[in-house]
């Protein structure tokens, strides 16, 4: 038995592994003779439009939207609708763990003090980013944390949904799970290598928000090597999970189709919306990995918000199981009417924690219960939704099944009483702060050094030379210069790692700037002359940032980068034009 504030419970788990141990139905669930119907979550209707083809009606949603609004306005709506649900489906766990009586006098100090340390930690950072003058967006190096975790959580749902789906199979539980949880995380983890740009906006976020430089640990080609050994144990793993239908069939085990068909439709359009490829292309050569991977994720939280009104209205019917007063009553309501104003109420929850806020006081208090929230859906969800346990089987049990006794007999919550608060709380400071206080010494070094803004520091020095504070404008310079040295290593790995135009734009820029100040301004500001080894450098250096420009134009799509979040193709062409004519005079050619 796994007890909450573990680490299996932390980093091993997350909503459908509570489900990944669903027992196998027996012969007995079906009259002799016949054979077991598929089991629903909903109905029919519902598990089809809410659930199995979710990903499908997203998607022409979406791919509607790039037609009505343009790329730019599509892509932006579609993020934000994303962080909106996303947040929105929070609430539906906080329900769950606050609104089951036995859940929660089995857990109560887990649910009393998580919240705590995660709160108290944002706080505490948000306050001293205060006292620094730090800008209070720099916070969201926090979220670093819960953007490795999420596609685990998303892939464990999903898994969840298959073995509810395989209810009615009778083969060996352990056989069929795993099988299950083989071919749905060697498809993910192929389509996540074949993005090409999680992994990689990932090691960036951590170098520019948190200063760790994983990126430069990376050989340039294992981003390459990862997708095609993926690649190949998703093949494997499709070709013995067909030998594992086969065998089930031979034996006359229930081979659920709305599970086989959820699987098809979410990795399918998972490949179509995350991996560059012709079909995606051909529709809308606009559509990018940010705007599939918030479209899919879409469907994560209408995948979720019913699951989690059939728990507790089916919770809710139970006398004495639930918090008496408006819980029971919506719940046991239930109806178009009741359901609506449940999503409205978490939709409502959504938006208060993603819209915008003028004050730096109240944007700081958002971004901190909006962490925790997350933080807390995931870690909440780790340990609550294990089916094998007799309360989460009998309330997602078939309609057909209501009076049977539940076949899972174990209990957690039953068990005897859970961990005491002295426990609870050295095991939350360990698996909460650890991660968070090493993000946040890395990001405290980042603000205190000469950060990653090259480009603010660039301009803060002329605008000191113009007005006649040399010696400042000097300092600023050598701080610009500090930077950019500390960033190119880290911009030429980008470009090996993923070589899209945004990166080799990035790149031409620090590689013209940094050789720009290095040989020739700093030692101008010092009193030096130019001699020809400096302007030799300079040269190489030129020509280099010219090629690496080039092709980022060619490339054909966004050129935007940190430090020129704008840059246009048009601005970009003009900036190469110069180059290549200042080039031509420091080599004595024609301008």
């Amino acid at each position: 038995m796994t007890e909450p504030g573990t680490p299996h419970s932390l980093f091993a788990s997350a909503l459908p592994d509570a489900f990944h141990a669903v027992p196998a139905a027996p012969a007995s669930a079906a009259t002799p003779g016949s054979r077991p119907r598929q089991n629903w979550i909903l109905d029919p209707v519902q598990d089809a439009l809410f659930i199995i083809a979710a990903p499908l009606l997203v998607l022409a949603l979406s791919l509607l939207a790039f037609g009505a609004l343009g790329a730019e306005a599509a892509i932006a709506a579609i993020i934000t609708a994303h962080m909106i649900m996303t947040v929105a489906h929070h609430l539906p766990t906080f329900i769950r763990v606050y609104g089951d009586l036995d859940l929660f006098r089995r857990f109560r100090w887990t649910f009393l003090l998580a919240p705590a340390l995660p709160l108290a930690f944002s706080a505490a950072v948000l306050a001293y980013m205060a006292a620094k003058d730090v800008p209070v967006e720099n916070f969201l190096y926090l979220f670093i944390l819960l953007a490795l975790w999420d596609p685990y959580h998303f892939l464990m749902q999903h898994y969840g949904f298959m073995r509810i789906y395989d209810r009615h199979n009778a083969a060996p539980r352990r056989l069929a799970a795993r099988m299950d949880l083989l071919l749905c995380a060697a498809w993910f983890i192929f389509i996540m290598a074949g993005s090409s740009e999680w992994l990689p906006s990932i090691l960036e976020d951590l170098y520019r928000s948190a200063g760790l430089s994983l990126a430069l640990a990376m050989p340039p080609r294992a981003l390459g090597l990862l997708t095609a050994t993926a690649g190949g144990l998703a093949g494997i793993a499709t070709a013995a999970y067909a030998g594992y239908l086969f065998w089930c069939r031979r034996r006359g085990y229930f081979i659920s189709g709305a599970k086989l068909a959820l699987f098809a439709v979410t990795f399918g359009v998972m490949y179509l919306t995350y991996v560059p490829n012709a079909v995606m292309h051909g529709i809308t050569p606009a559509w990018t990995f940010k705007a599939g991977f918030a479209a899919v994720g879409i469907v994560h939280m209408t995948q979720y918000l019913a699951i989690v009104w059939r728990y507790n209205r089916s919770l809710a019917a139970r006398p004495g199981r639930t918090r008496p007063g408006l819980f029971s009553r919506v719940h046991v309501r239930g109806g178009l009417l009741a359901a609506a104003g449940y999503v409205a109420v978490c939709l409502a929850y959504g938006e208060a924690l993603t819209g915008p806020h003028g004050g730096r006081l109240l944007m700081s208090v958002v971004m901190a219960l909006g962490f925790t929230s997350t933080l807390l859906h995931y870690y909440f969800d780790g340990f609550i939704w294990k089916l094998r346990h007799q309360q989460n089987g009998e309330n997602l049990a078939p309609p057909e099944q209501a009076g049977a006794t539940p076949q899972n007999t174990l209990s957690w919550w039953a068990a005897g009483g859970g961990p005491g608060a002295g426990k609870v709380l050295l095991r939350h400071t360990l698996y909460f702060v650890a991660p968070m206080a090493l993000l946040s010494i890395g990001a405290a070094l980042l603000w205190q050094g000469p950060g990653n803004n090259y480009v603010g520091r660039m301009a803060l020095a002329q605008q000191l030379y113009q007005d006649g504070h040399e010696d400042q404008a000097r300092e600023q310079a050598q701080l610009a210069l500090d930077s950019m040295e500390r960033q190119l290593p880290f911009a030429r790995r980008m470009v090996e790692l993923q070589p899209n135009p945004a990166h080799r734009a990035a790149l031409a820029y620090l590689i013209y700037n940094h050789s720009r100040y290095r040989n020739l301004l700093l030692p101008t500001l010092a009193g030096d002359r130019l001699d020809q080894e400096r302007l030799a450098h300079y040269r190489g250096d030129l020509g280099e940032a010219i090629d690496e420009l080039s092709q980022a134009l060619s490339g054909g799509s966004a050129l935007a980068h940190p430090g020129a979040e704008k840059l246009t193709a048009e601005e970009a062409q003009r900036a190469l034009d110069k180059w290549q004519a200042e080039l031509a005079r420091l080599q004595g050619g024609p301008a």
